[in-house]
């Protein structure tokens, strides 16, 4: 790291990153809550709500990965500055949208801006904290500040919506922005930018493809079915291309997602964790948020009060429950309670119809917000832990991308489900589809525990044969 007097501040300077942070989390859960009004607003389809989400979604997982490599090279505070510029102006613009098609450009730049945003938010950590002890708090805080504004974002977000409409979830970055960039610009040291490297275009170009191209069938199957061209087509270019994807990071010199990376095991298994993760979670909030307000006929605010529980769930999780037992039973593990734990709640959805007692699904949600919690600092320790601080960059844009990849086509495949009628039949669909993607990530979180066993067997000292006379 260079040597600069803003070096010296490193807890002012993560507290700066972590408002940083805060503010694309909670963006993203303060609009679930406002889609219903959104909609009535600018008349949007589902189809059109699905990409007021998926448009940020998509710019944001498709270039987390090279925002993660260019922060090595060009250094991490100037990416950061950058990254935090264009969300604020992109949210702006997204506050006096006055068509769903214009929103959803303000959107695409937001994600462009949270791209640049996020991988250096989690790169900076062992940066400004060299040492592994204080690193693996930092991590912890790191995942924490995301579940503060998973839990602050609905009821904030219904409150606005039902004071100032849906326009105010946008405004309200404006000010958090503002504030983000001052902090860091004077609290904040330059990272030293690693050795030049020559971009991997054709590998971006194939990721964004793949990305978009999937979403976009799965997008279209809602309103004109699986067997239509304009569904089948994008989704046979979008394999295409993912496969195009995989052969370019074998090949080229200087690959996007190097393929050694996922030598390491766990490491491998936290990030599919990720993205596992990533397609549950964010689906759940876009369910429910529908639920309450079109099956039940809540208000934003009361939609808002409603999800208290999963929001309740994930604070009392990472404050109160998951560094004890972490320290006890190994993240490994916790990574595997998690995603069982996260299974059960997504039965309890499953369950819930129109008329149910609210503690079913308050149950499916405390559920939900514990145990991905669990999940969340689990997988994140592991990568952080695994990998060196000169890759911290690509390290962190890997396992957003994972998480930001799930999320993209979960709202992309539950949206599509939920299109069309009987929505409380559609929901147990949607909900049932959830819980086979955790049920994989148990399978996947018990190979990573397997792995650590077999390591720690490795790393035993042989014993000696007894001498037998």
């Amino acid at each position: 790291m260079t040597s600069s007097p803003t070096a010296q501040r490193p807890a002012l300077g993560f507290a700066a990153i972590c408002l940083g942070y805060f503010m694309i989390i909670l963006d993203t859960n303060i609009l679930n809550v406002a889609l219903p009004d959104l909609r009535a607003s600018l008349h949007a389809s589902i189809a059109g709500l699905q990409w007021t989400v998926n448009g940020y979604t998509l710019v944001l997982a498709a270039l987390l990965l090279t925002a993660g490599a260019l922060g090595d090279r060009i250094g991490l505070k100037r990416l950061l500055l950058a990254g935090l510029a264009t969300f604020t102006v992109a949210s702006a613009l997204c506050a006096a949208a006055p068509s769903t098609a214009v929103l959803v450009s303000g959107r695409v730049l937001q994600g462009l801006g949270a791209a640049a945003l996020l991988p250096a938010t989690l790169a900076l950590i062992p940066h400004l904290f060299p040492e592994a002890a204080r690193r693996q708090r930092a991590a912890l805080a790191w995942v924490a500040t995301s579940t503060l504004a998973i839990a602050v974002g609905p009821l904030a977000g219904g409150l606005l919506v039902d004071a100032f409409g849906w326009r105010s979830v946008f405004l309200v970055n404006v000010p958090i922005g503002v504030v983000t960039v001052a902090l860091i610009a004077i609290s904040v040291a330059e990272t030293v930018p690693q050795k030049a490297t020559r971009p991997d275009k054709l590998g971006q170009f194939l990721a964004i493809a793949a990305l978009g191209l999937v979403t976009a069938g799965i997008t279209s199957a809602g309103s004109a079915g699986w067997g239509s061209l304009i569904t089948l087509l994008p989704l046979a270019l979008g394999i295409v291309a993912a496969i195009g994807f995989v052969i370019s990071q074998h090949r080229v010199h200087e690959p996007l997602l190097p393929p050694s990376f996922f030598a390491h095991r766990q490491r491998t298994a936290a990030v599919l964790s990720a993205t596992l993760m990533g397609f549950a979670f964010y689906s759940v909030l876009f369910m429910l948020s529908l639920y309450f307000q079109q099956a039940r006929g809540w208000s934003a605010g009361a939609t808002g009060v409603g999800l208290l529980p999963a929001t309740a769930g994930t604070v009392a999780s990472t404050f109160l429950f998951y560094k004890p037992l972490a320290r006890r039973f190994g993240h490994p593990v916790m990574l595997l309670v998690g995603m069982i734990g996260s299974a059960v709640g997504g039965v309890m959805f499953a369950l819930t119809d129109h008329d149910s007692n609210y503690l079913v699904p308050a149950t499916g949600m405390v559920l939900l917000g514990v145990f991905s919690t669990f999940v969340l600092s689990s997988l994140t320790t592991i990568i952080i832990s695994s990998t060196p601080a000169h890759h911290s960059g690509l390290a962190s844009g890997v396992q957003n991308t994972a998480r930001q990849a799930g999320a993209l086509f979960g709202i992309a495949v539950i949206g599509t489900i939920l299109n069309g009628p009987g929505f409380i039949g559609r929901m147990h669909i949607a909900a049932y589809v959830t819980v086979a993607d955790l049920l994989i990530g148990v399978a996947l979180a018990a190979l990573a525990l397997r792995s650590q066993s077999n390591q720690q067997a490795a790393e035993q000292p042989a014993v000696p044969a007894p001498v037998r006379g």
